[in-house]
C-alpha cells in the first residue's frame, strides 16, 4: 500500500530518485579509490590490499586536530595553489605496509600490550611512495568524478611527529576527512586510511568576475573611441545628368524650415538624433530635440527638400532687372549642404 502511495505522490518519486543517484555516485567514488588502492598496492609484492568501505564528512579545523590519536602516522600533503591536506594511518595499517615492504608479506597484528609503537621518520620515508602512488592513480580513477578536482594534484609533502602543528600548519577551514577502511594482505589485516582534503570555495564567482571586469574594459575601449557624426539641414536628388550640369552660380535655396529640422547622422547615414541650428558662445551649434528611435522616426526622408535655381547670364537685359519675390529668399550654396 505504501509503494503504490509513493508511486503516485510526485515528491516521493523525486526524493527516492536523488537518493539512488547519490548512492551510485557514492559506489562510483568508492570503486574509483578501491582501483586506486589496489594499483598502488599492485607494485608492492604480498601486499594484496582492497578498500572495504568508505565514510566521509566535513569538519572544522578544530574538530580535526581532536580526531587524532596517538599511535596515528601523520603525513602532510601539498596541492595544488598552496593547498594543504593530509594522510593518516592507523598503527595497524602502518605496521602491515611496512612489513610488506621490509619482509615481503603481511603478518598478522600481533597481541601487543600497553601504548602502540610511535611512527619514526624511517617509517616516513617508506609510506612516502605508496601515498605518492594512491594520489596519482585516485587522481586518473576520479577525473571524471565530481570529486576528481578534490583529490587532484596533491603529492607526499612532509611527516609530521606530532599532531600540535596541525593547527598552525593548516590552513583554518573546513577539511573533508575520506575514512578508507582497507583490507591488507588478503584480509589477514585491517586498518584505516584516511585523507583529509581543503573545502575550498569554488571558482566560479572569480571566473565570473575576471569576465566582468574584461567585459567592463572592452566597453570602456569601444565607448571612449571617436566618432564623427554629420549635421544635415537639407537632402535633395539628382540625377547624374543633373549633377555634371551644375555651374559656378547655381543656387541652392534652403526653406526656413530646415534650421528647425536638422538632422544628426553617423558616416553609415544612420540618424542619430533630430535638433535645430543655432549658435552657442559665438560657434554654431545643434539643439538636440528628438530621439528618432523613440519618436519612430528613423531616416530623415522626410526633411525639407532643396530647391535648385540655374545661373541665368548676366546681359544689358537682365542686369538692371529688380529681383523678384522669390529671389529675395535665403540663399545657400552648394557648400553649405549635404548632398546625397
Amino acid at each position: 500500500m505504501q509503494n503504490s502511495e509513493a508511486g503516485r505522490d510526485p515528491l516521493l518519486r523525486m526524493a527516492r530518485r536523488n537518493q539512488v543517484q547519490a548512492a551510485q555516485r557514492e559506489a562510483s567514488f568508492q570503486a574509483a579509490l578501491s582501483q586506486a588502492f589496489g594499483r598502488m598496492c599492485a607494485g608492492y609484492p604480498g601486499l594484496d590490499g582492497t578498500v572495504v568501505a568508505l565514510s566521509r564528512r566535513v569538519v572544522s579545523l578544530a574538530e580535526l586536530v581532536d580526531m587524532t590519536e596517538p599511535g596515528l602516522f601523520l603525513a602532510l600533503l601539498e596541492g595544488p595553489g598552496d593547498a594543504m591536506g593530509m594522510v593518516w594511518l592507523c598503527p595497524t595499517a602502518l605496521a602491515a605496509l611496512v612489513d610488506a615492504q621490509t619482509t615481503g608479506q603481511v603478518m598478522p597484528p600481533a597481541a601487543i600490550d600497553g601504548p602502540p609503537r610511535l611512527p619514526t621518520r624511517t617509517d616516513a620515508a617508506l609510506i612516502a611512495p605508496m601515498v605518492d602512488s594512491f594520489l596519482h592513480h585516485a587522481a586518473e580513477r576520479c577525473a571524471d568524478l565530481p570529486e576528481g578536482a578534490d583529490v587532484s594534484g596533491f603529492l607526499y609533502g612532509s611527516f609530521l611527529d606530532d599532531r600540535r602543528p596541525m593547527g598552525v600548519v593548516l590552513d583554518d577551514l573546513d577539511y573533508k576527512v575520506l575514512q578508507l577502511r582497507i583490507s591488507l594482505g588478503q584480509g589477514r589485516v585491517t586498518g584505516l586510511w584516511t585523507l583529509v582534503l581543503p573545502c575550498y570555495a569554488p571558482a566560479g564567482p572569480a571566473v565570473q568576475d575576471e569576465n566582468d571586469d574584461w567585459e567592463n574594459r572592452l566597453t570602456g575601449a569601444v565607448e571612449n573611441s571617436p566618432v564623427m557624426l554629420n549635421a544635415v539641414l537639407c537632402r535633395f536628388k539628382l540625377t547624374l545628368k543633373e549633377a555634371l550640369a551644375l555651374t559656378k552660380g547655381d543656387v541652392l535655396r534652403v526653406p526656413e524650415s530646415a534650421l528647425e529640422t536638422l538632422g544628426l547622422t553617423a558616416l553609415s547615414g544612420a540618424a542619430v538624433a533630430t535638433g535645430r541650428l543655432g549658435q552657442a558662445r559665438g560657434f554654431r551649434a545643434v539643439r538636440l530635440t528628438a530621439d528618432p528611435q523613440v519618436s519612430g522616426r528613423g531616416d530623415l526622408q522626410s526633411a525639407p527638400t532643396l530647391r535648385l535655381s540655374k545661373a541665368v547670364p548676366l546681359g544689358p537685359a537682365t542686369s538692371a532687372s529688380p529681383e523678384t519675390k522669390e529671389d529675395r529668399s535665403a540663399p545657400a550654396f552648394l557648400n553649405n549642404a549635404s548632398q546625397q
